[in-house]
């Protein structure tokens, strides 16, 4: 398996910043100008980095570019405050390297604390020397065109060639470092540098990349065959070898092998048509992967656009659609949600708002090749994600080629944000599901037989045991850092929001690429607008078992959970929240109208029942019925000190040993030990004041149907909607307002909602089982038309019952199918 490039600490770069700055830099070159027009603008005004003139050889012209696309090129102003702070950032960079340069006589490695005893950090150095040399290439560093910095540039690649990094090297330890990441950095340098870099060094060179990455096809010596984002980084490095070494049939090579990452597929890795993302087999990976692959594809369709060798595979267009299907749902102000991160919510220094700006990026790089429609979608959604983001501006560790498109975006007036704040989205294939309101989002993470609880590879994610057990994110306008501030490290892991989890202990990466064996993990979507999520959880290595459902309304989330039972001698519980108030917050807790203590060490413990109120948080009221007796509402206010090292190992990506210290609220669910069939029921309500979250706990305006381990409903009356889970086969009485009952011939998730004489229905699989489904509704009369415009549903009323026959065959799988009655 592969490992991925740690943030330097002096600067915020990510696994495709082995292509440092690149991941910006790119789309600088189109500025407002046409695809057509940037590709030519970019071959004439492209610069060889050891000459002045403009190269008339095509594959200097190639180069030019993609060192352009790493440091800016000439579209950077140094004389713009914007880009005076990014060039100062870079020139800071390489500042902190050259510092740690070994001039001594018997050099251990080209930096004194980079000791070549093994390769991550050989590859280090990679990364080190790439900077550096961009810092040499960028426009206005005060390292622009430095002989002495492009000489000790040209030494360490030296170094390094002949120590450790050369064809006669035995390939010991993570193959990525091998076969991406140092051969990713070693070109980036010598494409920036040009003819800096002696003509037979550059011959070793090459013939090193090409021995340890003869095929892009291939991965770890030829054993695997490479996929996704892997694929993509392995083609662009065919495709660089091929530009510096001349050679046009490996250029063509890089990019023909890129189609085969195109396709949709249907298992294991890539992009699936509803847009979730997974990388290792079975990991949902939209925050991290896919956004390699889409900074590798951004970069190499700007390259080649206009040389002899075009990307033109019509199947480029999975990579457009993917903004809006894969990277889009998960975005907020800025920020990529971490239900979709995986293992790199550990890495330090590489937080949610990191991996948002890097997709940021990439989009607006994208920008001139999508259609009209996507164009203007894309623009009003990158400066929406710009300028609502306050706790991390982008520009804050931009490079000067990213503030080349922040800016394009920022000072186009006709361009109006994209609020983004309304709707429901489910992945099915990822089994993520997203929520968006006014002022908040949540976000569900669920595991089955098909979708793993967690992966922590390389000693990373070291306590992400529950990530895939229902957790839950709640994200609000009021903190936008919520994630981002030291959460992983300090949070306690056994008590994530929204999970239900004994206290068996549980060793370091424990789980790591498990499924659990079930298949209900899903839900179901109406209109866009509402939404049913459910899970049938088997936690690793316990024998807790639970079934847990929420119902995702206009101004609240409903959760329930039944079937609570464990056997492990520990206490069980069900944690409401687990919230970050940072090193000094003392948001006011409310408990039934009183303001509880803001010292740290404050506990309660209450019985299951009125309402709570977490200031600039939400409002939590305990449905009256819908905990078991013998549970008790805990709450604790608490100081959590904790460091990156404790959660990420890893030798290239290991976090520090420096205590980090948040202030947190806890509320949970006590179920005790080894609870029998226990149950809970409560409202969370975002965004809400301490009067309105009183005024719900008189008059929820929610109703619970059903909470039972067959079945999990809900009546909500304002909105004349009905909402379930059926983990089994059943069927649920006609309820309040005319509402009909219904039945399931099969596991199902559905909704429907009344509107006068039309009522409207949705219903998925979400075992993704079953080829068909029949929903049945009783207590009906007066209903007699219907239609649906989902292929595969059909609507019969020939036994005086409105009954809907779904053909999953014809579904994407777990995915929800409409239908439309009317009476009369």
């Amino acid at each position: 398996m592969d490992a991925t490039t740690p943030r330097p600490t002096r600067s915020p770069r990510r696994r495709e910043v082995l292509a440092a700055g690149a991941a910006a830099g790119g789309a600088l070159l189109l500025g407002g100008l046409t695809a057509p027009q940037a590709r030519a603008a970019a071959n004439s005004a492209s610069t060889d980095s050891a000459d002045a003139s403009t190269p008339s050889d095509p594959y200097d012209q190639l180069r030019g570019v993609w060192s352009d696309i790493l440091t800016g090129g000439a579209a950077v102003d140094p004389g713009d405050p914007d880009y005076a702070h990014a060039i100062a950032t870079v020139d800071a960079g390489a500042d902190a390297d050259i510092a740690l340069y070994d001039d001594s006589a018997t050099p251990r490695g080209v930096y004194t604390d980079l000791p070549l005893t093994h390769v991550e950090n050989a590859s280090l150095s990679y990364y080190r020397l790439r900077d550096t040399a961009i810092a040499w290439g960028t426009p206005g560093s005060r390292h622009q065109q430095d002989p002495a910095v492009a000489a000790r540039v040209v030494a360490g690649l030296a170094l390094l060639h002949a120590t450790y990094y050369n064809p006669g090297a035995q390939q010991v330890g993570n193959w990525y470092h091998w076969e991406i990441a140092a051969p990713q950095a070693l070109l980036n340098a010598c494409a920036v540098l040009g003819s800096q870099v002696p003509a037979t060094d550059l011959a070793d060179y090459l013939a090193t990349v090409a021995h340890f990455v003869p095929d892009p096809t291939l991965q770890q010596q030829g054993s695997v065959v490479t996929t996704g984002a892997n694929r993509s980084d392995k083609c662009q490095i065919t495709i660089l070898r091929g530009i510096l070494a001349k050679d046009p049939g490996l250029i063509a090579l890089g990019r023909d092998k890129l189609s085969d990452i195109f396709p949709y597929v249907t298992t294991s890795d890539g992009f699936y048509r509803d847009g979730g993302y997974i990388q290792h087999g079975n990991i949902p990976y939209n925050g991290h992967y896919a956004y390699v692959l889409l900074n590798d594809l951004s970069q190499l369709s700007l390259l080649l656009a206009g040389s002899s060798w075009p990307i033109s595979d019509p199947g480029f267009a999975t990579v457009l659609d993917s903004v809006d299907l894969t990277f889009a749902p998960f975005m907020r102000d800025g920020l990529v949600m971490d239900a979709v991160r995986g293992r790199f919510l550990s890495r330090q220094g590489e937080t949610d708002h990191d991996a948002g700006h890097d997709i940021t990026e990439a989009v607006l790089r994208l920008i001139p090749v999508g259609t009209r429609d996507q164009q203007k979608r894309w623009k009003a959604l990158c400066k929406g994600w710009i300028t609502r983001d306050t706790f991390a501006p982008i520009a804050a560790d931009a490079t000067p080629a990213r503030m080349v498109l922040v800016k394009s975006v920022l000072e186009d007036a006709l361009v109006q944000p994209d609020p983004q704040n309304r709707g429901h989205l489910q992945q099915p294939s990822v089994v993520r599901a997203v929520h968006r309101r006014p002022g908040w989002a949540f976000a569900v993470g669920l595991s089955n037989d098909r979708i793993a609880r967690l992966e922590a590879l390389n000693g990373e994610n070291l306590h992400g045991w529950h990530v895939g057990d229902g957790a839950t994110w709640l994200y609000t306008d009021s903190d936008n850092g919520q994630f981002t501030d030291a959460y992983w490290p300090t949070i306690d892991p056994t008590r994530l929001p929204g999970v239900t989890a004994d206290a068996l202990p549980l060793a370091d990466s424990a789980g790591d690429a498990t499924t659990p064996p079930t298949p209900w993990a899903g839900g179901a979507v109406l209109g866009g607008r509402y939404g049913v999520v459910g899970l049938d959880l088997i936690p690793f290595g316990s024998p807790l078992r639970a079934r847990k459902s929420w119902f995702c309304l206009d101004d609240c989330v409903v959760a329930l959970g039944a079937g609570i039972t464990g056997s492990s001698g520990h206490t069980v519980e069900t944690t409401l929240e687990n919230r970050n108030l940072h090193a000094t917050g003392t948001n006011t807790l409310t408990v039934n109208g009183n303001i509880q203590p803001s010292s740290s060490g404050w506990s309660t413990a209450l019985a299951p029942d009125g309402w709570l109120h977490l200031q600039d948080v939400a409002g939590y009221v305990l449905l009256d019925g819908a905990t078991s007796s013998g549970t008790v509402l805990r709450g604790l206010r608490e100081q959590r000190t904790g460091t990156w090292a404790s959660i990420d190992t890893g030798p290239s990506t290991g976090g520090t040993t420096t205590p980090y210290t948040n202030t947190y609220v806890t509320l949970w669910l006590d179920h005790g030990v080894d609870p029998t069939a226990a149950s809970y029921g409560y409202l969370l309500l975002p965004g809400a004041t301490p009067t309105a979250t009183a005024r719900r706990a008189q008059r929820p305006g929610v109703t619970v149907l059903a909470n039972s381990v067959a079945l999990q409903a809900v009546h909500v009356g304002d909105a004349q909607l009905v909402a379930a889970n059926f983990f089994v086969a059943g069927s649920l009485a006609p309820g309040r307002a005319a509402l009909p009952g219904v039945t399931a011939d099969g596991p199902a998730s559905l909704l429907f909602r009344r509107d006068g004489d039309r009522l409207e229905l949705a219903a998925s699989d979400p075992t993704c089982t079953s080829t068909t489904l029949t929903v049945t509704l009783t207590g009906a009369p007066g209903f007699r038309r219907g239609f649906s415009d989902d292929p595969g549903v059909r609507v019969d009323f020939s036994t005086g019952t409105p009954r809907i026959t779904l053909d999953l065959t014809q579904a994407l799988p777990g995915t929800s199918r409409t239908a439309h009655l009317r009476r009369g």
